[in-house]
């Protein structure tokens, strides 16, 4: 085999591992966004993503409480109508 021909054979076989290695993260995201939830939530409480309430609040992380006990990326949230405001209240879909 001549010198170019090894370069190329090189960057090619290069090339189709940094595209897998993309495709596998691609694809590990999408399981994770598309895990289903462990649990339930009781009465008056809406079951959500631990994203929706970090992106809505919008919070820099989300608090421990919220996935505490399960880790599947949800949780239960109320939103509560005060005179001074809006309040949230969460906790973990464990029902």
């Amino acid at each position: 085999m001549s010198t170019t021909t090894k370069r190329l054979s090189s960057l090619l076989l290069a090339t189709m591992f940094v595209v897998l290695i993309a495709l596998m993260a691609t694809f590990g995201v999408r399981s994770a966004d598309a895990a289903q939830p462990v649990g339930g939530c009781p009465a008056g409480y809406e079951l959500v993503t631990v994203k929706y309430i970090v992106k809505n609040a919008p919070l820099e992380e989300p608090d421990p409480s919220m996935d505490a006990v399960n880790g599947d990326g949800y949780t239960c949230l109320m939103l509560l109508h005060t005179g001074s405001g809006t309040r949230a209240a969460w906790h973990d879909n464990t029902l």
